[in-house]
């Protein structure tokens, strides 16, 4: 709005056209619409790379299968590690129950790279009163899951 002075009184100029603020409001309004499909687009893009990430990561992996067999009648509870020979970060599951009289199998996956061919690892389940019970084994070529027993009394 623009002020008139002509001398004695201030006057309002009438408002300016509609027409000039429309159209920079309509070419904002599709300014932001294709700005925000881009920006989406990008977005599920980048979701669906990394989902097809994934996938090819689950081929890489070395699978672990842990079986706790407890031989007692009364449940146990306990703690499960699994480290690859000269690593600092085992893999460990807490608050885990191993029913009595049956067995529970636990799977862990390691990546490939930690993992290679010929190298050893070790699972380890405490349980009770700090009761301790190792097992070992190597990765072998069969590109297959290593499977490894416990018993627990």
């Amino acid at each position: 709005m623009k002020l008139c002075f002509d001398g004695n009184s201030i006057k309002l100029s009438p408002r300016p056209s509609l027409k000039t603020t429309n159209g920079s409001t309509r070419l904002k309004s599709v300014y932001a619409m294709t700005l925000l499909i881009l920006i989406g687009s990008v977005a599920v893009f980048w979701g669906i790379k990394d989902v097809n990430a994934q996938t090819t990561q689950n081929d890489s992996t070395f699978k672990i299968i842990v079986q706790i067999i407890n031989n007692g009648n009364l449940d146990e509870h306990g703690t499960i590690h699994v480290a690859m020979d000269g690593s600092r970060a085992p893999q460990i599951l807490n608050n885990i129950i191993f029913p009595g009289l049956q067995t529970s199998s636990h799977t862990f996956e390691i990546s490939s790279s930690e993992a290679p061919v010929g190298k050893g690892f070790t699972a380890e389940v405490i349980y009770g009163d700090d009761e301790h019970k190792r097992a070992y084994g190597t990765n072998t070529p069969a590109n297959s899951p290593e499977t490894v027993s416990i018993t627990i009394p």
